[in-house]
């Protein structure tokens, strides 16, 4: 999941991007306890005019996401103390 917004402090929105960076913190640490790879979820700052900046962050966020491979959600999650099948 790749999260973008304009750069703290510069926004329209006033302190929406101060809550994000704070949510982008506790998303984190919930998604690596559910076992996913922090390289999965991305946040990042861009302005209008850093449209290449941007497509240049999304390129390397699916370059990231595509070696990382499928998640394995069946290595992930137990019920009942069994592991659960795909």
């Amino acid at each position: 999941m790749l999260v973008s917004g304009c750069h703290p402090g510069d926004c329209h929105y006033i302190e929406q991007n101060y809550k994000t960076i704070r949510r982008h913190a506790m998303l984190k640490y919930f998604l690596e306890r559910m076992g996913i790879e922090s390289d999965r979820f991305r946040l990042v700052w861009a302005s209008a005019a850093e449209g290449q900046f941007l497509a240049e962050s999304i390129d390397s966020f699916v370059a990231a996401v595509q070696k990382l491979g499928p998640l394995g959600w069946s290595a992930n999650w137990e019920e009942n103390g069994q592991r659960m099948e795909a």
